[in-house]
């Protein structure tokens, strides 16, 4: 199991903190401003309606009926979540945990799965490793990481944040500051975007542009939370990861497979490869942030399970797709 220090070292204490009440109070402030401005949209997976399960901020989250996917509706427009991010304090934090993070985000998630990554297309005879683009590339770690085992002919970071980018620029990427909007058609032999996909105000018309910027055979890979994972199931809206207006979209494995196959792709991989679930749980309710009162056996399980039952219970997790970290990576067929 990994150990509250290492998980410290990923997500500092004591700026955790200080980035959840800023999320708190930025969050509720922006909807207290605008929510008369915000629009509703059905599931932006299958485009299904669904049922209220939970309100955070004051954000209404509903329920897909048909691949339970979970959304924020009505939500901020895209003018208005740019409006955010540029003035949002919460984002300009969470940029700053980014970069004093970044070697250990590097180390502990994205050197393997870069690794993973590049294993797969080496399988693919008709691929062709040109230009590959990483979208919302913050730090740059993982593009860094990419650029690193020289596969690609370039590996350009993008990301609209001017602070993501300079930190880009001094890390010797080539960097472009917009968005996939600002990407030339039929180029890119490879997307990634890691925690990006849960942001968006419309995934599918995301999805669409990706695929016309991929040349044929290209791919894209996409990391993000899974919404039907192990801490969404026990927290529900209390997980720090559904934070409106940052996060409005929590897929799984259903229903992201539905989104890539709308838009031309075909799933190649997908898996939860989360390492850290049982360990941020076990940490919450050592906190008291979590009650497991009603939940006897996972809070024993927890609290009192030695390391190799965690270990085996995290493996558990992870084979069965039930981590709440998503990984899914995808083919450009048409």
């Amino acid at each position: 199991m990994i150990s509250l220090s290492v998980i410290d070292k990923m997500r500092p204490k004591n700026k955790q903190v200080n980035l959840f009440l800023l999320r708190e109070n930025c969050g509720k402030a922006f909807y207290k401003k605008y929510h008369s401005k915000f629009v509703e949209v059905p599931c932006p997976s299958c485009s299904k309606n669904g049922e209220k399960v939970y309100q955070k901020y004051g954000y209404k989250h509903l329920k897909c009926e048909n691949c339970l996917t979970v959304w924020c509706s009505p939500r901020p427009t895209g003018t208005l979540l740019s409006e955010y991010y540029a003035s949002s304090e919460s984002t300009k934090l969470w940029t700053s945990i980014l970069v004093e993070t970044d070697v250990d985000r590097k180390v502990l998630q994205y050197e393997p799965r870069v690794n993973q990554l590049i294993r797969l297309l080496k399988k693919d005879k008709k691929f062709r490793p040109k230009l590959a683009v990483d979208l919302g590339a913050g730090s740059g770690a993982f593009a860094l990481s990419l650029q690193n085992k020289s596969y690609f002919s370039e590996v350009i970071a993008v990301d609209f944040e001017e602070n993501c980018c300079n930190v880009c620029n001094k890390n010797g990427l080539k960097t472009i500051k917009g968005s996939i909007d600002d990407l030339e058609d039929n180029l890119y032999s490879l997307i990634t975007m890691n925690d990006m996909i849960e942001h968006l105000f419309n995934p599918l018309d995301f999805l669409s542009k990706c695929n016309k910027v991929l040349t044929d055979n290209g791919y894209i890979s996409i990391a993000c939370p899974n919404g039907e994972g192990f801490d969404f199931k026990l927290m529900k809206e209390k997980t720090v990861n559904i934070t409106p207006p940052e996060h409005l979209n929590y897929f799984n494995p259903e229903s992201i497979k539905l989104l890539l196959e709308s838009t031309g792709f075909e799933v190649v991989l997908l898996e939860t490869p989360g390492i850290l679930d049982v360990s941020i749980i076990k940490r919450e309710i050592n906190q008291k942030n979590i009650d497991l009162s009603k939940n006897k056996f996972i809070e024993d399980l927890l609290i009192n399970g030695d390391d190799e039952t965690l270990n085996s219970f995290q493996s558990f997790l992870r084979e069965n797709k039930l981590s709440s970290h998503m990984l899914v990576i995808a083919k450009k067929i048409n």
